[in-house]
């Protein structure tokens, strides 16, 4: 079993570092060493004076970052500092906005053997601590880590979540770092999984609720929406493959609206409707698949919300994406 350094950058958390902290205190402990280092990423709210509190405790060390670090822009120049000042090979990766199972370490330590170079959780969102996570949000999040479990397995990386994510410090520095995406303002997770995978030995997806992330954001259409163009506004950054995929999820969910508009508009055609019950089958058959390995199979239910929603919300943010203009 290998020591662990767990690294979280922090900006303008005091809202949400209370919930995290506790969950660090209440992390079951392994058989080797581990630390936790909170960068405090240029806070103006009293994150910083929170974080002093519980420095020296439960293996927190807190930096203090107020520079800049030229040629990085956003949250990775806080990563790197972390990275820079770690200890050990294995690096765990959460955001200051989450809560930690108290198995979240053994679980890393059981799937990180020598040979594993990279392990992506599962994460949930809610809105509060009293929240239920039934929520079509969560459900869209279920898809993509079908498509993160997909290009893991195949060595094409799709997409990944910085929230729940480890990886070797030795693997990071041979892939060279955050060179060339470190003025990107977001890829910190899948940008850099697609750029490090060529040094990969090995690498799992790991849906059980043992490693499990709790994720906590407010209720804001704003930043919601500028986090979908955030997101959707890297297709130029990433490989052709996922361009080329993406493209395919466009014209698939283009066809969906076409076939439903011309199958009301046909009287019926039999073979249209069997098509597309066929398509909802397999859908739904694969999403309850992954949500039984993450103990979520209820959120199942809002597929047929899903159905109709997120193919316009993913062609929307699609061509908005292109635009970029977005806030952080």
């Amino acid at each position: 079993m290998e020591p662990i350094s767990i690294i979280i950058a922090a900006r303008n958390e005091e809202n949400n570092l209370a919930r995290l902290l506790t969950s660090i205190a209440q992390l079951e402990p392994i058989e080797a060493e581990y630390e936790v280092i909170i960068v405090n990423d240029h806070s103006t709210d009293e994150s910083l004076e929170i974080l002093k509190k519980w420095e020296g405790q439960f293996g927190i060390r807190v930096i203090d970052f107020q520079d800049r670090l030229p040629g990085f822009v956003g949250k990775k120049a806080a990563l790197q500092k972390g990275i820079e000042a770690a200890k050990y090979d294995i690096l765990a990766f959460t955001d200051a906005d989450c809560k930690l199972p108290p198995t979240w370490l053994k679980e890393i330590s059981r799937v990180m053997d020598e040979e594993t170079d990279y392990l992506l959780g599962y994460s949930t969102i809610y809105r509060s601590d009293a929240d239920s996570d039934l929520r079509m949000e969560n459900f869209e999040r279920s898809v993509y880590y079908i498509l993160a479990a997909a290009g893991i397995a195949h060595r094409k990386p799709i997409t990944a979540s910085a929230c729940n994510m480890v990886y070797r410090k030795s693997l990071f520095e041979k892939s060279g770092g955050f060179e060339g995406i470190s003025e990107i303002r977001s890829g910190d997770d899948d940008l850099l999984l697609m750029k490090m995978m060529p040094n990969i030995r090995k690498a799992y997806y790991n849906p059980s609720r043992y490693m499990q992330v709790d994720c906590y954001e407010e209720r804001n259409f704003e930043t919601m929406h500028n986090k979908r163009i955030r997101q959707a506004s890297k297709f130029k950054h990433h490989p052709r493959y996922v361009q080329l995929l993406s493209v395919m999820f466009f014209i698939y969910f283009a066809m969906f609206y076409a076939g439903i508009i011309s199958f009301f508009f046909t009287g019926g055609d039999l073979i249209l409707l069997g098509t597309l019950t066929l398509k909802f089958i397999f859908e739904l058959m694969l999403s309850q698949k992954h949500l039984s390995h993450a103990k979520k199979t209820h959120i199942g239910i809002l597929y047929f919300v899903y159905l109709v929603a997120f193919p316009v919300q993913y062609i929307y943010y699609a061509i908005r994406g292109t635009l970029g203009k977005y806030k952080w």
